[in-house]
């Protein structure tokens, strides 16, 4: 049995989710509220350490992180393969999926504490309740990195450079697509799928210049395509929770 503790807005759930339709699997969904702080709660840290979303768990065992939780799929159920049988191209995959995890997603963060209003969730608490909610985080880097932001705010300077970061990569998915269909080839792989979640969250916030596809065609086109996929459409969108 599969299943797969996620949130419907986590790009890194969308991948996971995106996979699983790709590969026709069937998975028991346990819907995890990070606005409810879900994900930071004891016995979902025991099982995630770093108390991130997604997790999944296949037979009784657990495995955390988007980009490796993919690539145990694909392992796992061979059927609508999602790597590239070439060996050199396998290895561009995996340097495409650790660029969007180390530099893009990254980037994306910075952004979207201000484009998405996470800062206001720390509004009006005391300095108790403050210090209370970022210990809660069992991750010391990233505790580190969201205390410096409600305390300091992220600066326009931070911003900028988050976004030249982002663009530098988008113009070298441009060029990669400019004699390929999909980043690793020929067939749609796990690096198109690492991609994807995030093309609708730079729309989302209104960051023009990246999503120009004047600017990008061959990425625009490659988006579109994405976007056609029933795998796209079935693990992309997930019913939002109720309050």
């Amino acid at each position: 049995m599969l299943e797969l503790y996620h949130f419907w807005g986590s790009t890194c759930s969308k991948r996971v989710r995106i996979c699983l339709a790709e590969k026709e699997l069937e998975w028991e969904s346990h819907h995890t509220r990070l606005d409810r702080r879900e994900h930071l709660q004891p016995e979902y840290v025991k099982m995630n350490p770093n108390g991130v979303v997604p997790t999944l768990v296949h037979d009784d065992r657990v495995l955390i992180e988007s980009m490796f939780i993919m690539e145990y799929l694909d392992d796992t159920f061979p059927a609508q393969p999602l790597r590239p049988t070439d060996a050199y191209e396998r290895a561009q995959m995996r340097i495409w999926m650790d660029r969007c995890e180390h530099v893009l997603h990254k980037s994306v963060n910075v952004i979207s504490f201000i484009k998405q209003g996470r800062y206001k969730r720390f509004q009006g608490m005391s300095e108790e309740e403050l210090q209370a909610t970022l210990n809660e985080q069992p991750e010391i880097e990233r505790r580190a990195i969201l205390e410096r932001r409600v305390r300091q705010g992220v600066t326009q300077e931070e911003m900028d450079h988050a976004e030249a970061r982002i663009a530098i990569i988008f113009d070298d998915m441009e060029e990669q697509l400019s004699d390929r269909p999909w980043l690793c080839g020929e067939d749609y792989s796990l690096a198109d799928i690492a991609y994807a979640p995030f093309i609708e969250r730079f729309q989302a916030n209104e960051m023009e210049q990246l999503v120009d596809w004047s600017v990008r065609p061959k990425l625009g086109n490659w988006w579109a395509r994405i976007q056609e996929r029933p795998g796209f459409q079935k693990g992309f969108f997930f019913p939002q929770p109720e309050d």
